[in-house]
């Protein structure tokens, strides 16, 4: 009881020191500068995380914030964390995964994950396939939406038949161009009796290639940029599409993540919970 009692001091300490450094970042600084960390500083900053994650734990026996990280009371403050985060996004119109609070605590939890993970992939028996499936999985798709968030864009902009664009703006109202035009081709909705539409889809001209749109089936004009069309607004001469660009290069890594939770909780099922050896 003393020793879960201490660790739990310590939880409550670093909970404190992380907030109260990442509080003093928010007022002074803002929000993380996101454009300076994009590729590929991003990518080298987290391989030297991860390289001083892994000589963390290879120094487990001398160091007590490793002990710390691997302990109970670390793994249960993850579990907070991440479901107070769940919870933040969820309510949150615009949530603020670029503040510093945000981001410390993601930091957290992927290094109290990967500590995990280098512990227990592997036991006397052999590899841990199960455990692997379910902790590389969380793991990887928090990694991938931490650290490619940087490089994440989600752009909007009109697009019309009387003219084709190559402008779209970010959330923050910033101009950029997209690199190539879009130009509405043909605009086809379905109402309720009340007037209300039911259902709507357009034929847009996407870099020379006709393509249709429709609500939730987005076009992916690559393997990191998906188009959707968001909504509409009817003009004496026909109508105007909002059009919303999501660029996320980093999305693959994450699906690949969330498809080994998915098999890591069919292995849970099918095998049920495992037994201690005597």
């Amino acid at each position: 009881m003393v020793k879960g009692g201490k660790n739990i001091v310590v939880s409550l300490a670093v909970v404190a020191v992380l907030m109260a450094v990442a509080a003093l970042l928010q007022v002074f600084v803002g929000d993380v500068p996101t454009t300076i960390f994009r590729f590929p500083l991003n990518l080298i900053i987290a391989g030297l995380w991860l390289y001083l994650v892994i000589e963390s734990y290879r120094s487990r026996q001398r160091s007590r914030v490793a002990q710390y990280l691997l302990s109970p009371a670390a793994s249960w403050l993850s579990v907070l964390i991440v479901i107070v985060a769940c919870v933040v996004m969820g309510l949150q119109r615009q949530p603020a995964i670029f503040s510093f609070p945000f981001a410390m605590a993601m930091l957290y939890v992927l290094t109290q994950l990967a500590m995990v993970i280098l512990r227990g992939w592997r036991n006397s028996i052999g590899i841990r396939w199960r455990f692997l499936c379910n902790h590389v999985g969380l793991w990887l798709a928090i990694f991938a939406a931490f650290w490619g968030a940087p490089d994440s864009d989600v752009l909007r902009t009109v697009v019309v038949a009387e003219r084709p664009t190559d402008e779209a703006y970010y959330i923050d109202g910033r101009m950029t161009l997209l690199g190539y035009e879009m130009q509405l081709t043909d605009f086809r909705a379905e109402y309720y009796d009340n007037g209300t539409p039911s259902s709507y889809e357009a034929d847009v001209l996407i870099d020379g290639r006709n393509v249709t749109l429709s609500v939730n089936h987005p076009y992916a004009r690559n393997w990191y940029e998906d188009i959707y069309l968001t909504s509409y607004e009817p003009r004496n001469n026909g109508v105007s599409c909002v059009v919303q660009v999501v660029r996320h290069p980093w999305k693959w890594p994450m699906a690949t993540g969330i498809l080994m939770l998915i098999v890591g909780a069919v292995m849970m099922f099918i095998q049920g919970p495992k037994k201690q050896r005597v």
